[in-house]
This record gives structure tokens, C-alpha cells and sequence, in this order.
């Protein structure tokens, strides 16, 4: 996937340099591909999607259909779904159909509940969220000028000087008009010095940002059948008796020659509880056994003949979490556009540097479509800049 092209000589190497390959420097970038802008993209991983992750898990292995990051969005995010609807990305509904479990505690019996309906259900892309990588991708190849793409290409250092900015780090230097960095705040504030130094106020306000569900770990149970549709039940429990919480159906229908997908996944406890930090650090093995074991007490034996198992703890990825994110928030974190705002008031970058990301967005932030709104929000700053229509 990786492309190194390097856009034609001008007094710098590019129009616009972008910190970050997930969804938020994937829109910007097409978005200013697509309005004839030259555009490098920078990411640390050796993929692209950033916190959005799906592999192939057994016996669907071949593929990638399990995520492992985000999954959902809903009908009520009008970005995201414009996004989605332009690259023609088939979408289908969360399965909820059946009675629930409800578990006070490992001791306690399961007991089933009839959940209260929504007007407002989850969607889910056929394919995973790699669905959307992928066609952000092929977007970005197929604009005027493609999208110059560096993977394992962690940017170090940021200086600005009269009319460009420079960027260093590993493996990398360029050149530029302007840059977008869409990477999370906090990772931001530890990872890359800026020169001249941003302002103590935009400072603090990375080191203050939150990284939404960083403190995530998601563990997914595949099987060769739905076994708990068959019992009549929708694959949605509650639970307090660790290590999973929230569980929820995760298979995916058949598609693109592939066959359908059975899963059952679940979030884990945070590491605020004993139980929690012990099972995130206990070996591999010894949490599949735990998860399986609790599944088969809220969904019956067949729970236990699980085809295949993956887990993804998102407090031991340095890329997307600070320090303090392993603790989540006691509500949803009051995101808005203040950081873009503090750093436009810096007048030594004037407007050479632009935010993105999830957490960055007045809308929808934290989410996907947040990402999505703050990537389309930074290429209309710089488009605006340049006399471009938009």
C-alpha cells in the first residue's frame, strides 16, 4: 500500500503535508487531492485507518472482516454518512434482535431482558471499517494529483518558517505550505516539538485532550454459527462480573465472494478495578479462556467452541493514547474546535498549521464521524486560504 511519489518541484516538496493516516487525515487528503492540491501523507503505523482496525480472524481468516476499533456510527451523523454514501460503501444495521443478557456478577446467574427499542440504530460497514481505508485510499490514488503516501514515517518536529514549514522525523523531511496534523492531542504533545513552540495555552489543551476510548480493549469470539441467534437471543449482554462488560453481536454478512462472518464481542473493564489490570496483563491464552468462559455463563456451552479469538488493548498503543488515557471519562468529553482556535492565534504559524481529528471536532467528536467532520473542517480552512471555492 505504500507510495512514495513525491509531488512535482515547487519552492517547497508539497502544497500540504498531513500528520496522520487515519480518518481524519484520509478525508483532508482526499478532499485537497480532489481540489488539485499537492498532498503528502504522513503515518507513524505501517498501515493506514489509524484507530480504525479490522483483521481476519478464523475460520474467515483470508480477509479482514473483525473490528477492532470502532464499528459503529448511526443514522443521525450526516457526515460520516455523506462519506460513506459518496465512496458507495454498503452499510447494514447492528443485529439486536432477541432478548438480552444481564449479569450482576460473576456469582450471580444470567438473567434475559427484552431491551428497549431505538429510532436510532447502529450501523456497520459490510467489510468492516477497513472498507472505508480502502476506498479512502483508492480516492486518494485516483485524484489529479495521488496523494503521496510515507507509512512507518513518524514526524519528530514541525518549524515554520516565513511562507513554508518543515518536517522531520523518522525517515522523514519535507517541505511544505502548510501542514494538517490530524494525529490525537495528546500523543501530539509528547511526540513532536514545534518551532517556534506552540503557546502554553494550546499546550495544555493537547496534554487536557482525552483520547475518546482510549482506554479500550476489545476482545472477539468467532464461531461457525450465530448459536445465540438460534436461542433466540440478539448477542447484547451487560455484565459486572469481568472482564467483558458490554457485549455485542459482531458478525458480518456475506459479501464479495467472502462467507458470512459469527461473532460475539466485548468491551473490557477499564483498569480502574483489580480485576481488570489483571486481566490485561495476564497472558494471551489465559485471557481467551476467561472471555470464552464468560461467554458460555451468559450464552450457553457453544460459547466455549469458539473458531477463533483476537483482542486488541488500546492503552498499550503509544500511537493513539497519552498516559492518563487508560482511565476513561466519568461522561462523554466536551470536544469542540478551540484547540483549532488557539493554535490560529498563534501568530508565528500564521495558519500554516491546522488540527484535525475526532477530538478536535465541535461535532460528533470523539466518533468517527467527528473524525470525518474535522478532516473535511481543516481542507476547507486551507481551500478557503488559497481562493479555492469550497
Amino acid at each position: 500500500m505504500t507510495d512514495l511519489r513525491i509531488v512535482p518541484p515547487k519552492p517547497f516538496d508539497t502544497d500540504v503535508a498531513i500528520v496522520g493516516g487515519g480518518l481524519a487525515g484520509l478525508t483532508a487528503a482526499c478532499r485537497l487531492a480532489a481540489s488539485g492540491q499537492g498532498v503528502t501523507l504522513f503515518e507513524a503505523r505501517s498501515r493506514l485507518g489509524g484507530r480504525m482496525l479490522t483483521t481476519g480472524v478464523m475460520p474467515v481468516a483470508e480477509r479482514p472482516w473483525v473490528d477492532l476499533g470502532p464499528a459503529w456510527f448511526w443514522p443521525h451523523q450526516a457526515h460520516i454518512r455523506a462519506l460513506v454514501a459518496q465512496l458507495a460503501l454498503p452499510v447494514f444495521e447492528q443485529h439486536r434482535d432477541g432478548l438480552a443478557r444481564y449479569e450482576a456478577g460473576a456469582g450471580s446467574p444470567p438473567e434475559s431482558f427484552d431491551p428497549p427499542g431505538s429510532a436510532d440504530p447502529s450501523l456497520r460497514l459490510v467489510g468492516g471499517m477497513a472498507a472505508l481505508t480502502r476506498a479512502l485510499y483508492a480516492a486518494s490514488q485516483a485524484a489529479p494529483t495521488p496523494v503521496a503516501m510515507h507509512l512507518e514515517a513518524a514526524v519528530r518536529a514541525i518549524t515554520v518558517h516565513d511562507d513554508y514549514v518543515v518536517l522531520n522525523g523518522d525517515g522523514v523531511h519535507c517541505t511544505a505550505a502548510r501542514v494538517i496534523v490530524a494525529a490525537p492531542p495528546r500523543v501530539v504533545a509528547r511526540e513532536i516539538t514545534f518551532a517556534p513552540p506552540l503557546s502554553d495555552t494550546v499546550v495544555d489543551m493537547l496534554r487536557g485532550t482525552v483520547t475518546w476510548m482510549g482506554h479500550a480493549m476489545k476482545c472477539v469470539a468467532t464461531y461457525d454459527r450465530p448459536f445465540w441467534r438460534d436461542d433466540g437471543r440478539s448477542g447484547y449482554a451487560v455484565s459486572w462480573g469481568e472482564p467483558l462488560q458490554e457485549i455485542h453481536d459482531a458478525c458480518m454478512p456475506p459479501h464479495d465472494g467472502m462467507p458470512a462472518g459469527y461473532a460475539l464481542m466485548g468491551f473490557v473493564a477499564p483498569r480502574t478495578s483489580a480485576a481488570a489490570r489483571a486481566f490485561r496483563d495476564a497472558s494471551a491464552e489465559a485471557r481467551r479462556a476467561t472471555v470464552l468462559a464468560q461467554l458460555a455463563r451468559l450464552f450457553g456451552p457453544d460459547a466455549l467452541s469458539a473458531t477463533g479469538y483476537a483482542e486488541y488493548d488500546w492503552t498499550r498503543d503509544a500511537l493513539t493514547c497519552g498516559p492518563n488515557d487508560d482511565v476513561p471519562p466519568t461522561a462523554h468529553p466536551d470536544y469542540d474546535d478551540t484547540l483549532c482556535d488557539g493554535v490560529r492565534a498563534d501568530d508565528p504559524w500564521n495558519g500554516r498549521l491546522v488540527w484535525a481529528g475526532a477530538e478536535t471536532s465541535a461535532v460528533s467528536g470523539g466518533y468517527l464521524d467527528g473524525a470525518v467532520a474535522s478532516g473535511w473542517r481543516a481542507a476547507t480552512a486551507i481551500l478557503r486560504a488559497l481562493g479555492i471555492p469550497t
